[in-house]
């Protein structure tokens, strides 16, 4: 007799934020992306080498590559749009404070 499996799929929980109209399907967006710490402090996220004295390089996208975006659990993501005051806001489930100590608040 065989036993029966469960299928586990991974889940990502995530919110979204949009700002001052939200994304237009013409626009480019400049992405940001933030890392946050447990003790609530938020860092840019590098990409670059530590210790490179560089200035942080401005990614640019187009609308349907930021709808595309999913940020990791402890990561924000802004993406804002170039000619205009509005875009998106991604928290991952660390980050907005979606799971507290395992348990799911609503």
């Amino acid at each position: 007799m065989r036993t029966a499996k469960t299928i586990q799929r991974a889940a990502s929980t995530y919110l979204v934020h949009f700002f001052g109209g939200g994304l237009q399907e013409q626009g480019r967006y400049v992405v940001e992306r933030y890392e946050t710490a447990a003790s609530g402090e938020i860092r840019p996220l590098n990409d670059e080498k530590e210790g490179a004295r560089r200035r942080r390089r401005r990614t640019t996208m187009s609308c349907p590559a930021v709808r595309r975006l999913r940020p990791v659990a402890n990561e924000i993501i802004v993406a804002t749009d170039v000619s205009r005051d509005a875009g998106m806001q991604l928290f991952g489930s660390s980050a907005a404070g979606i799971a507290l100590r395992g348990k799911w608040r609503c």
